[in-house]
């Protein structure tokens, strides 16, 4: 009789473990993306980031640095203006 309730003992024993696991077990994710250039594709952001979403210190330094590219930049109206004066008043040749 004990060799007959382990044999039923293991079979149920068995079902219980291939029913317990689940097939096809993924990780659970927070965002599917990784960085700044994956969540503008992928997400929704409509191109509010800020500067604070920096993926790793190269990416926040190249945001730094793109944010100050023109602070010293020529006015478009002034670049104008100097031009038409330089059209309107040709340098004098020797």
């Amino acid at each position: 009789m004990s060799r007959r309730l382990a044999a039923i003992a293991q079979v149920v024993l068995s079902f219980l473990v291939a029913t317990a696991i689940p097939m096809g077990v993924e990780a659970q994710v927070e965002a599917p993306f990784q960085n700044r250039e994956e969540r503008e594709i992928y997400g929704n952001t409509n191109g509010s980031g800020s500067i604070l979403d920096a993926a790793n210190p190269m990416d926040f330094l190249n945001q730094i640095r793109r944010a100050t590219a023109m602070d010293d930049a020529t006015p478009p109206s002034d670049a104008i203006d100097a031009a038409l004066k330089a059209y309107q008043n040709p340098p004098a040749t020797q």
